[in-house]
């Protein structure tokens, strides 16, 4: 008799055990859940605030956020007691009232940025010598691309000589400027520089390290788009060279087919002029 209720008791275990996990199952999604939506403080702004406005005590507050939507880009509430700078510091966008506070907002001057990171695998960031009549009066920036012009003392003629070294260099770094940097938080005296950090080839490098000791470098600035690379038949400018005049009278000629200028005349007129 026994035997013949053995599956009823056996479905009636497997019933209960089901219920059991059923039950845990469902607490421990209605717990993740109810974590997920917990209120976390994070930092906010009481009014509208523009780029360069300093956070202070007097205008900076505190709202509460679901759990789920606090990522790692919101300053909470926790990061600035422990001892997170955030007033004091400017803002680098603006802000709306009401809304949180990131990293963003107070990006320090330099970044996160990590030099190393923008070097690709085998080649080398080295660091040149510039003034401002060496780097255009300090326009190249990090990421422009640039020429490299060496001008050297020719030991056999004893003369100066100018010649084209590297072309389509990137730029990485002007002084401790980088591609991250946030410009909108410097003065311009923090925008100034003497150095300028290239990326080239190991070859390059040892190149640029010994010219600039023998010589002076200077850049010449490229359009973005013009990635070209051109063969020099002559690779240097001599005093020879600027006195005889034959490659000024054909970079005219080229100069004059290739660049043009738009120059606007009056309130509505538009005319195209050829550079000479």
């Amino acid at each position: 008799m026994l035997k013949g209720r053995v599956p009823l008791i056996l479905a009636a275990v497997f019933a209960v055990l089901a219920a059991v996990v059923f039950f845990l199952t469902d607490k421990a999604n209605r717990d993740s859940i109810s974590a997920r939506w917990q209120p976390v403080s994070v930092m906010s702004v009481k009014r509208d605030m523009k780029s360069g406005d300093t956070l202070t005590s007097s205008n900076l507050a505190v709202i509460k956020l679901p759990k789920v939507n606090v990522t790692g880009s919101v300053i909470t509430v926790d990061a600035v007691n422990q001892g997170l700078p955030v007033r004091g510091q400017k803002l680098s966008m603006d802000i709306m009232a009401g809304d949180p506070l990131l990293y963003s907002h107070i990006h320090t001057k330099t970044g996160d940025q990590h030099l190393a990171d923008a070097v690709q695998k085998k080649g080398r960031a080295v660091s040149i010598r510039v003034s401002p009549e060496s780097s255009v009066h300090h326009w190249v920036e990090p990421g422009d691309h640039v020429d490299i012009i060496g001008v050297f003392r020719d030991p056999q003629l004893k003369e100066m000589v100018s010649v084209t070294m590297l072309q389509n260099v990137v730029i990485l770094a002007t002084g401790r400027i980088g591609g991250q940097t946030n410009m909108r938080l410097l003065s311009e005296t923090e925008r100034a520089y003497n150095t300028v950090t290239v990326h080239v080839l190991p070859e390059a490098a040892e190149m640029l390290v010994l010219s600039q000791d023998l010589g002076t470098l200077y850049l010449s600035l490229r359009n973005p788009e013009d990635n070209d690379i051109r063969d020099f038949e002559d690779t240097r400018t001599s005093l020879k060279t600027l006195l005889t005049g034959e490659r000024s009278k054909a970079i005219s000629r080229t100069q004059s087919k290739i660049f043009r200028v738009e120059v606007i005349r009056g309130s509505h007129r538009v005319e195209m002029e050829t550079v000479p």
